[in-house]
């Protein structure tokens, strides 16, 4: 998960964390990932595992659907995940009392009931009362990425301490602390012009921020 995650963020304007600072091009980048995924199915023998990845994830086809390096551009919007919260919100509410309705009847309701309400969200994003709970997040995380690093580190240990011991959780937060006191200070490529930083951090930052463009 964590191969395909990495091959899903890289762009060709984020620069890759190595010495060089290394900027790879679309083509480069899925090839990369191709050749990740291959060697890693030839070393566990995942046969059938790369079979299904080619077929539906990294064929080229297939790839420019979800890897943000098939657009030119920084890709902030998750449109998958909004296509899915859309149709789980049309089939849990608005269908949920209906079996089988006719497309007509559907899109009626899309109409008469789904469209008020996204405009009635749009007009209260464009004109907000209060912060909505995405940016209360981008608040927050940016208030984190804001303080030292020595008062962040001393954060992450009273969390780690006071969370129950021998817990996935809590072997998880320990191999995430020793990663990264083992990453180098002041190595990563930051570009303020361009918004980007080679910071494993950036990379899966929903916001993409870090604390090095903070």
């Amino acid at each position: 998960m964590e191969k395909f995650c990495q091959h899903s963020c890289q762009h060709p304007l984020i620069p890759l964390n190595d010495a060089n600072n290394t900027f790879l091009t679309a083509a480069e980048i899925h090839k990369g990932a191709i050749l990740d995924m291959y060697t890693y199915r030839n070393e566990n023998d995942l046969s059938q595992v790369w079979a299904y990845l080619w077929n539906s994830w990294y064929y080229p086809n297939k790839w420019v659907l979800w890897a943000c390096s098939a657009s030119e551009c920084i890709l902030v919007l998750r449109t998958t995940m909004v296509v899915e919260g859309f149709w789980n919100h049309l089939k849990h509410t608005t269908l949920m009392s209906f079996n089988q309705p006719h497309i007509n009847f559907i899109v009626h309701l899309i109409l008469m009931q789904i469209i008020p309400t996204v405009n009635l969200k749009l007009s209260y994003h464009i004109c907000p009362k209060s912060l909505a709970p995405w940016q209360c997040d981008f608040k927050k995380l940016w208030a984190d990425y804001s303080k030292p690093d020595d008062v962040c580190q001393t954060a992450k240990e009273k969390v780690t301490i006071s969370n129950p011991r021998n817990t996935k959780a809590w072997w998880q937060e320990c191999l995430d602390w020793l990663q990264e006191e083992e990453w180098e200070a002041g190595t990563y490529n930051t570009s303020l012009h361009d918004w980007t930083c080679s910071c494993p951090s950036y990379l899966h930052s929903h916001f993409l921020i870090c604390k090095h463009l903070i």
